[in-house]
């Protein structure tokens, strides 16, 4: 497949942006209306790879003029510096086509809409036009809206990839599968970012976030797997079962799926052929579930693991016809993380800060292992709560613990300035740390383990091991571990090793 790059200014200095585009990069899109008065002809002789020149209106989201009568002198110098591909737009340049004597094949006839119900229309209206490339987007803020834009591809993607003409997604955190999937449902193009600090439209993701989740695939892939949640934009599992089914050449796909409404997820949590996804012809075998989902996950579950029953909560759905399968692979993930930097938890105790989902599927986990777990949470009462079902203590959330293990199974680190989940006392105590939460740096509480010489096992690694029980569990074969492990430790070992 090949990537069209948008270069914005939020990338940097245009030229010497153009004369070095990210690696991967089939065609720079040059969006002109962010660079007013820009040399074309110059663009043309710096960039080493073909450029897509875009004015995109004020109308459509963009800076640049609505006025067909003012947008006619780009066109026109597109046109002559010998740009690779021009973008028009469906409302204002069509008539521009046949005025200037255009070639089809350089024209990328673009229709922008403000919701997902306005695009079959527009995809409907641009199939009339006599181009090589046809493009509909539109924000999606519900799966329904996900739904609408994929469906385009039944409509009119059909045949062999090469000779497919609608390039479509959804913009934003809900369309964000439309971009991973429009490349191979579609033609084989797809929209990346510069880098990303500069993303040109919402969602949009750089050249090796995409070919980490997409790059295997030639095609539809053969079952879809997907990371649901509230927003699960940053997730790190599509990447990492990404690299598992390229290392073992398995043509399926792992999609972030951000469902804003709970009332939503009956269009996911279903059995095999019944989704949403299955109705677009897409066969889904499972989804990852995290935050806030997994209660919800472990409701559903028809067959749920014994540690399903236990913790009342599920991070893995396998789908099968008539049946849903759940398991809570948090667990797998502290204890085999703990156990990758050598610390065996039996006979050890354990602080689990936190009561959510992660927290029941880490005491679970714990407890089966052999260790004596103490819970504590925020609110006393739901804490003590929790802690009775899970048949384990509970800490008052102001009184200190002494523990050989701490797991922070809360959100805090996801930014650097928040508070330690543990006070330093217990951190200088404990025998080992485990957090859950992972960035693109150290976490405060990696930080605070650095300073006193405590094992730490990072939220990477926790990912790896309970990512890796997923892929088992989805796939039936056993998972590439040094393959998947690269996909998120792509700076080297990680601290495991």
């Amino acid at each position: 497949m090949e990537w069209i790059v948008s270069l914005t200014p939020a990338a940097g200095d245009p030229w010497a942006c153009l004369a070095s585009p990210p690696p991967g990069t089939g065609v720079v899109e040059l969006r002109a209306d962010l660079f007013p008065g820009i040399d074309l002809r110059r663009a043309v002789s710096t960039c080493p790879v073909p450029l897509l020149a875009t004015l995109r209106s004020a109308a459509e989201g963009g800076r640049g003029p609505d006025d067909p009568a003012a947008r006619e002198p780009f066109v026109r110098t597109a046109r002559d510096a010998d740009v690779g591909l021009i973008d028009l737009e469906l409302d204002r340049d069509i008539g521009l086509i046949q005025s200037l004597g255009l070639e089809p094949e350089r024209i990328v006839l673009s229709a922008h809409r403000s919701c997902a119900a306005e695009l079959p229309a527009a995809a409907a209206a641009l199939h009339a036009a006599p181009v090589r490339w046809l493009k509909a987007v539109a924000p999606a803020e519900r799966l329904a809206d996900l739904e609408t834009v994929l469906s385009l591809h039944a409509m009119y993607n059909h045949g062999r990839q090469h000779q497919r003409r609608l390039i479509t997604f959804a913009m934003g955190a809900t369309g964000l599968p439309s971009r991973l999937l429009g490349p191979v449902l579609g033609p084989p193009l797809g929209y990346a970012a510069w880098s990303p600090a500069a993303a040109a439209a919402p969602g949009q993701r750089t050249v090796s976030e995409m070919n980490a989740v997409v790059g295997h695939l030639r095609g539809a892939p053969q079952r879809l797997f997907g990371v649901v949640g509230a927003d699960v934009t940053g997730s790190l599992s599509p990447a990492l079962h990404g690299a598992g089914y390229h290392a073992l050449g398995l043509p399926y796909l792992m999609v972030p799926v951000s469902v804003v409404e709970p009332s939503e997820l009956d269009e996911l949590f279903r059995p095999a052929g019944e989704t949403m996804f299955d109705r677009l012809g897409l066969p889904v075998g499972g989804w990852a579930v995290t935050t806030p989902y997994k209660t919800e996950a472990a409701s559903v579950a028809t067959v749920p693991a014994p540690r399903v029953r236990t913790a009342g909560v599920a991070n893995t759905l396998v789908l099968r016809p008539g049946q849903i399968l759940a398991d809570t692979t948090d667990a797998d993930g502290v204890v085999a993380g703990l156990a990758s930097v050598g610390y065996q938890v039996r006979g050890r105790t354990a602080l689990v800060q936190g009561t959510g989902g992660a927290a029941r599927g880490a005491v679970v986990g714990l407890h089966l292992a052999g260790a004596t777990v103490t819970l504590r949470g925020r609110d006393e009462f739901h804490t003590r709560t929790v802690a009775q079902k899970l048949a384990v203590a509970a800490c008052p959330p102001g009184d200190s613990a002494t523990a050989a293990v701490l797991v922070n199974a809360t959100p805090l680190g996801t930014a650097t300035s928040d508070r330690l989940p543990f006070s330093e006392a217990e951190i200088e105590a404990a025998q080992a740390v485990v957090d859950l939460v992972y960035g693109a740096g150290p976490t405060p509480l990696a930080l605070a383990c650095r300073a006193t010489a405590t094992t730490f096992v990072d939220g990477r690694s926790v990912l790896l091991y309970q990512g890796l029980a997923q892929f088992a569990a989805f796939t039936g074969k056993a998972p590439p571990k040094d393959a998947m492990r690269a996909a998120i430790f792509p700076e080297g070992p990680s601290s495991e090793e």
